[in-house]
């Protein structure tokens, strides 16, 4: 949970320097909800690279092998 912690304040962070302090509610909220999807699709994309890293291995150990993680 400390990575949404870090990942929420420094998108909070984003927010108020790219748009200051005259920006509107909306503006703010628009910004946020896009950069909120922006770190959803890097999780999405990276659970996809680790997922094809892992076949790679498993389609190269022998048969009879244990995979202890």
């Amino acid at each position: 949970m400390l990575t949404e912690f870090t990942t929420a304040a420094a998108i909070e962070n984003l927010v108020n320097a790219t748009l200051g302090a005259d920006a509107s509610a909306r503006h703010e909220y628009l910004l946020r909800q896009s950069l909120h999807n922006l770190v959803r699709l890097a999780k999405a994309e990276y659970k996809v690279e680790v997922q094809h890293s892992v076949g790679k291995v498993v389609q190269v150990l022998p048969t009879d092998a244990t995979l202890v993680l």
